[in-house]
Order: C-alpha cells, then structure tokens, then sequence
C-alpha cells in the first residue's frame, strides 16, 4: 500500500467511524423495517426475509450481525450502523478496483494527439479518493441504515468488471462475476433487476467490440445471465409463490402510484384516487374527523403498515397519467439539481474546468468508438429514478462514477502554463475537501455533545410507567417515525396520521373522547403523541419521563 493510499484509507477510516459514532442512535423508517426483518430472520428462519417491499440483502446481513452479537435493544441501533460500517469500508475498496480499471482502460487508449497529454494518474486518483470522501458526507455514507452502500459496493466492482471487458474481450470467468454481482445487486434492491440487464447488454457489446467473435459474446453474455438467474431466481420464485402472481417485487409498482399516480404516501391507501386499484386489505378506517385507522396484524412488527407495504398497497394499479409524469420528471429535475449542488462543491469544479477550457490549458478528449457503452449502466439508473421518485442515495454510486468519469476526460493541452495549471487542478482537491469541513465538525460536536438517546429514553419511561413489552398502543401522529416502539417492545395497532392533528385539535372535549376511546376499542392500552398541544388540549395525558412524548391510558395503573 503506497503512501498515499495509505493516508486515504487511514482518513476514510477515521472520518467513518466519526460519522457512525455521531448517528449511532439515529434511525430511519426504512431502517427500523430491516432491522425488524433481520431479527425475525435471526429468530425464525431465513424464509423471513421474502418480502414484496423490502429486499433480502441487507436484512441478511443485519440476521448475522443479530444472531452472533445478539445486541441488547438500547445498542441496536449502534450495531447496524456498525455493520453499514463495514460495508462502507467494502464500497471504498470496490471503489478503488473501478478507479484503478478506468485509469488503465484510459491510459491503454491511444486516442490524444501530439497537442495534449493525460492529467497525472496520481491527480486523478487523488480526486478519486476526495470525492469519494466528499459523497460520503454529502450523498450517501454509513449513517443511513438502508440497503444502498450494499448496491454501490456491487455496482462498483460491476463496472470495474465492464472495464477489464472492454479492454480483453472478457472470457467465461469474468460474465460468471458479472452475473453473480447483478444477482446480488437485485437481491440488495429490486431496482436492480431492470438496470442488470442494462449492464449485461453493455457487457455483450462491449466483448464483441473487444476482439471476441458475436458467437462468443453471446455465449459470454449467456453465460452471465445464467449465473444472474441461479442468484436471484430462488428469491423471485419464492416471493412469487408467496404472492401468488410472477414478481420480482412490488416497490416499483406501489411508488409509481404513489409518485406519478397521485396516490397517498407511504400508508393507509384505501383506493384512492379513482383508478389506482382496489386494495385487498388495506388499513381499517374507525373513526372519522379525526381519521383513525387500525392495523392489527399477524407482522412481528412495531409499526406494521411498514414492515410489508406490499401487503398493505396489494391490488394496487398504477397507470400512465401524461400530468402526473410530467410533474414526476420536473421533480426529478429540481432534485438532481439539488442533488448536484449539495454543498456546492461541485458548482466550483465546473466552474474552474469551464475557464480551463475557455483558456485553452485543458481539453476534453477525443471521443473513443464504443465508450457509451461504459456511460450507458451509469446514465440509465438516473434516467429509471427520474420517472418516478429520486433520492440522494439512489443515484449516489452511479453519480460519483460519473463524475470521476468525466474527469478522466480531461488533457492538458501542450505548452500550458505549468503553474497556472497546477493551482487551478488543485482548486478541484480543495473544493470538496473544504466542503466537508462543516459536517465533520458538527459530527465532532455531536460526539461531544453526546445528546440523551429519546427513543431509547421513551422506551425506558414506557416500562417504568406499567407499559411492558407485547403491549399494544396507538399513536396520534405517523407511527413511522416512533422508533420507540420498537425499543420497547410495544406494537402501535392504530393511529391518527399527521394530517389530521389539527382536527383532533379542533374538535370539542367529547369528540376527543370519543376518539381516544375508540383507540381502547380496537385493543390499544395506551396512546402516545409527540404532539404537545394535543396532551395539553385536555385533562388525562401524562409526559413520558424528560422525553417530549406523552401517553394517555383510559384506565391508567
């Protein structure tokens, strides 16, 4: 390990431990939904893990580190952090694997002529590894308890194998890892199933281009799909069975209607709007104005409307809507602007390559036959986000590979002012690094600080209160984000959504009665809110120890 790798990995271990030690008790709506599958993976059986919603991967894993850590509930959280971790560690080895692929696919093409030559391979992988620090922070990093370090791991060893394709032709062994990595890619999110065929043409393409003859790269690519078959084909047969339809997930189906299609959010679809489908077992509605809705389920869940939005959105319809596409593309627009200029560190790359450019020191490279067919598997996961939904972590892996591409395009133009050149390529270090120096210092403040753990808090105050493990309760806000609930065992069976607070708000001394006393028809022992006007709006409300929660019991103990 030279020097400078050395230093690299070295920070990259330090700034990611500083970022999971400061958001080890942070939590997601996402996440509590893994970790609820891995631990009844880790109690029941691996069979736990088909779910029409959520991929098996990452719950996999978080089983392991269930089953052999087997972690109290107050450190819970701080294990699968622990474990994202790991994977982050692992992202930024498959990392380097793209990086030393493109650096060596780029120098093996003899493409620029007598006027410029290649910007230093070590300014470019100096790049490499700062603006993978820099998408840590500010794109995608340990502290999200969700499968998507999983997928850039995958994709970037993918495309480091795409790279060694383009340069040999490929042989068997290569398509076989091909296959396997985008067989685990869908088995750690289903959105990689359409992309995997994206890569796979690529990789045909790009054997054939290579040398090898049309009968070979189809057998190659044959091959790879094979190997991408005897991965994913025993999950997609299990779900299928389990829903009773071919499927290969139900995530893409339930987000575009709910993004495109105008349908709510998240929970409690009931069939509308017109057209989106019938559910077959949706929320039961039990009270109106404010709305209550019950879900007493069979799910080992804390909060099940998320444990299996599957089962929950199941007879849902999406269908092409021209209004409701278009405005799911103009969002899209305005997110991978925000996404771009998160930061602002990449405002001020492009504005140091434009003047380069304008002033004749750097030039982009002659284009290369065939070299869209490394661009294509980065540019067609944006494009799929863009029609229906876009997160910062969707895109991140395939964002950064973009970005290290493009400038990897760059030369320098022959006779440059070499001193001019060298603080205006050191401006694309400093601007990224310098844009990171506000996020770690407020993660040194966070450690410092070491801010009480509420969730946790609530969870303790609810059991010294008479409110045990196994307890069912109702919540008047969502329950997706009331991580208490998991910590403490409870199941919330009913709720008032957010929405309709200010109605409960509203409403008059006996309507809150009325709806408070519904909670206890439907098995709830309690009702909590995190809503201080609606504990102060009447008498029998009692605050859950220091925390901002408060509980109401009709027969308080």
């Amino acid at each position: 390990m030279n020097r400078r790798r050395l230093i690299f990995w070295s920070l990259a271990v330090v700034l990611g431990l500083l970022q999971v030690w400061a958001h080890r008790n942070e939590m997601n709506p996402d996440g509590i939904s893994y970790i609820e599958l891995g631990w009844t993976a880790a109690r029941s059986g691996l069979h736990q893990i088909v779910n029409g919603y959520w991929s098996p991967l990452y719950p996999f894993l978080l089983n392991l580190v269930f089953h052999y850590l087997n972690p109290p509930p107050q450190w819970e959280f701080t294990a699968a952090h622990l474990l994202n971790f790991a994977v982050y560690l692992a992202s930024l080895a498959a990392f380097e694997l793209f990086l030393e692929g493109l650096l060596i696919t780029r120098f093996a093409a003899e493409y620029l002529s007598q006027k410029s030559t290649f910007v230093e391979s070590g300014t470019l992988r100096v790049w490499g590894y700062v603006f993978f620090l820099w998408a840590s922070y500010f794109w995608l990093g340990p502290v999200w308890v969700t499968p998507d370090l999983c997928v850039s791991v995958i994709v970037f060893l993918a495309m480091a194998v795409l790279l060694r394709i383009r340069r040999s032709g490929g042989k068997g062994t290569l398509f076989a890892v091909l296959g396997g990595l985008l067989g685990l890619g869908y088995l750690a999110k289903a959105a990689m199933f359409p992309l995997s065929f994206v890569f796979l043409f690529s990789a045909f393409l790009l054997s054939w281009r290579a040398g090898a003859s049309l009968r070979a790269a189809t057998l190659y690519a044959l091959l790879a799909a094979g190997v991408f078959a005897v991965v994913a084909g025993p999950f997609i047969l299990s779900l299928s069975l389990l829903k009773g339809r071919p499927t290969f997930g139900d995530s893409a189906r339930i987000n575009y209607m709910e993004y495109v299609d105008a349908g709510p959010k998240w929970i409690h679809w009931q069939g509308k709007p017109e057209g989106t489908g019938t559910p077959r077992h949706p929320t039961r509605k039990v009270f109106s104005d404010p709305d209550i809705y019950e879900f007493s389920s069979w799910m080992p869940a804390s909060y099940a409307p998320w444990y299996d939005p599957s089962y929950w959105y199941d007879g849902a319809q999406p269908h092409f809507l021209w209004t409701g596409q278009s405005l799911a593309l103009f969002r899209a627009a305005n997110m991978y602007l925000k996404i771009f200029s998160n930061g602002g560190a990449l405002w001020v790359v492009l504005a140091v390559v434009l003047w380069l450019l304008y002033s004749k020191l750097i030039a982009l490279k002659d284009s290369v036959p065939g070299e869209w067919l490394i661009t294509l598997p980065l540019v067609a996961p944006l494009a799929m986000y863009a029609l229906v939904h876009v997160e910062f972590r969707f895109i991140a892996p395939f964002g950064l590979m973009l970005l290290i591409r493009a400038l990897t395009q760059l030369s320098v133009v022959a006779g440059t002012q070499a001193l001019l050149l060298k603080r205006s390529l050191m401006v694309v270090t400093l601007a990224p690094a310098l844009a990171m120096a506000w996020p770690v210092a407020h993660d040194l403040r966070d450690v410092v600080a070491n801010r009480p753990y509420e969730p946790w808090r609530v969870a303790v105050g609810l059991h010294e209160m008479g409110i045990p493990p196994g307890t069912r309760v109702g919540s008047i806000g969502t329950g997706l984000s009331a991580y208490w609930a998991h910590l403490a065992g409870v199941r919330i069976i009913a709720e008032i959504p957010e929405k309709d607070e200010t109605i409960f708000l509203a409403a008059n001394p006996t309507r809150k009665l009325e709806a408070l006393s519904k909670f206890s028809e439907v098995g709830a022992k309690a009702v909590l809110t995190k809503n201080a006007a609606v504990a102060h709006s009447m008498d029998g409300w009692q605050q859950v120890g220091q925390t901002h929660y408060y509980v109401w019991r009709a027969h308080p103990s």
